[in-house]
């Protein structure tokens, strides 16, 4: 019930935004997303959303909805260590709903390759998939996949293989605490 009022519930909009920092140094995510990668979508892309909000240029809905999605997004990942398995609240989710990690990834991952063109695919606070077209931001989200090609033609070569790393490099603890409401 309550993502079914995120969804609908008016959203009380800042006059300014601005760009979340990143918690790690633009080379951190490699393999699997490369410096270049990071800078180019960090430093162009995510801030331009907020300066074209903040300057009120452009379709203030679409620039809100890129400068708040790359605001999750940005925190949610971390550099790869090792196994990286969803723990606390998200695997227990994850669990419920799916069975298993595994058939998530699956699932997650037959969705976001159906998504044409430009886009995310998001796993939300109630523990389904679902996709946004361009910048469609909505509170519901717990983990945000940008599905936008510059998110990964840097580094790797499509949309798959993007798509089977980029776990590598979620920060579950940051997911687990937008699933508390922190």
């Amino acid at each position: 019930m309550r993502e079914y009022l995120d969804l609908f519930e008016a959203e009380k909009r800042p006059e300014k935004l601005s760009l979340a920092k990143l918690p790690y140094a633009m080379d951190a995510l490699e393999p699997v997303m490369s410096a270049a990668t990071v800078a180019y979508h960090y430093k162009k892309l995510s801030r331009a959303y907020v300066d074209r909000y903040n300057a009120g240029e452009g379709d203030a809905d679409f620039n809100y909805g890129g400068a708040m999605l790359h605001n999750l997004w940005w925190p949610q990942l971390r550099p790869a260590q090792g196994a990286n398995k969803p723990v606390g609240a998200v695997a227990d989710m994850i669990t419920a709903k799916f069975g298993s990690y595994t058939e998530f990834q699956e699932k997650f991952t037959e969705l976001a390759m159906g998504l044409q063109g430009s886009g995310w695919c998001y796993l939300s606070r109630s523990g389904t998939i679902q996709t946004l077209k361009n910048q469609d931001y909505n509170q519901s989200i717990a983990v945000a996949v940008d599905m936008w090609e510059h998110s990964y033609i840097l580094t790797l070569p499509d949309k798959a293989a993007y798509l089977k790393n980029i776990w590598r490099i979620i920060n579950w603890d940051v997911i687990n605490h937008r699933l508390a409401g922190q």
